[in-house]
């Protein structure tokens, strides 16, 4: 979407995309009620109502299946942080296993604070963080050279590999979620068809044309809410509805670190 769109305020981008759909569609039927006949309209009521109803069922699978989806890669990205915080954890803990832990520790420590102070901020503006994946790359090939000296160390060593394994494929994920939005062919599909829909609706004929344009207005402005909702979550790490480095923050916490 546009990128000047999603860094606007919730409400400055809610206004500006429901309240504009819904002007234009009243100002669109304003117009159709003053240059057309409504005894034509009227003339053809039941027909019409026919092909809207195929028209408004399409559409409504359409825009369900896209707001759905954008949904489901918002809460992918917010779990697959967690899913990283939790490996991170992992591997902090069972650094206590082998000899100056505090080294391996230390590494975390400036991955996470890197994450939250450089790269999330980066990662609102479409941006990558190469700097917090070099930390993360050195602290993976730390574990890997860790000393294993017994048995026991070997188990808990290969806990660690595992571990760090799960938290660069989440950090992988998390990065490609938020380089993946909605195709601009398919933004074109849902406004043309949001036009359409409601365009259609303007062929009835009201004996008021009052109550054409509130129950008109009722439509756009139902649309216009859910196109709103997906242009708030079509990239999860942008704009004012975002996931945030929640999960990281706790890790500090855990830690007993203090944010940078």
């Amino acid at each position: 979407m546009i990128p000047w769109l999603e860094s606007l305020p919730t409400l400055a981008a809610g206004v500006l995309i429901v309240g504009g759909f819904v002007v234009s569609t009243l100002l669109m039927g304003y117009l159709v009620a003053k240059y057309t006949s409504k005894d034509i309209r009227l003339a053809h009521n039941d027909r019409a109502g026919f092909i809207l109803a195929v028209i408004g069922v399409v559409y409504a699978v359409l825009l369900a299946f896209v707001a759905i989806g954008t949904w489901e890669r918002f809460n992918q990205a917010d779990a697959r942080s967690y899913e990283e915080g939790e490996a991170l954890a992992t591997v902090y803990r069972d650094a206590e296993s082998f000899p100056h832990p505090e080294k391996l520790q230390a590494m975390l420590q400036a991955y996470v604070h890197s994450v939250i102070d450089d790269e999330w901020p980066r990662m609102r503006l479409g941006e990558g963080g190469a700097a917090s994946n070099a930390l993360l790359e050195t602290a993976d090939r730390y574990v890997r050279h860790l000393p294993v000296a017994s048995i026991g160390a070997g188990n808990v060593h290969a806990q660690m590999l595992s571990a760090m394994a799960t938290a660069l494929g989440n950090r992988e994920t998390r990065l490609t979620i938020d380089f993946i939005g909605i195709n601009s062919i398919m933004w074109i599909v849902l406004v043309a068809g949001a036009y359409i829909t409601v365009a259609f609706t303007y062929l009835f004929g009201f004996e008021r044309t009052v109550m054409q344009l509130l129950m008109i207005g009722g439509l756009s402005l139902t649309i216009g809410l859910v196109l709103f909702l997906v242009v708030g979550l079509d990239y999860p790490f942008r704009g004012s509805i975002a996931v945030g480095p929640d999960a990281f923050r706790a890790l500090l916490e855990y830690w007993h670190v203090k944010p940078g």
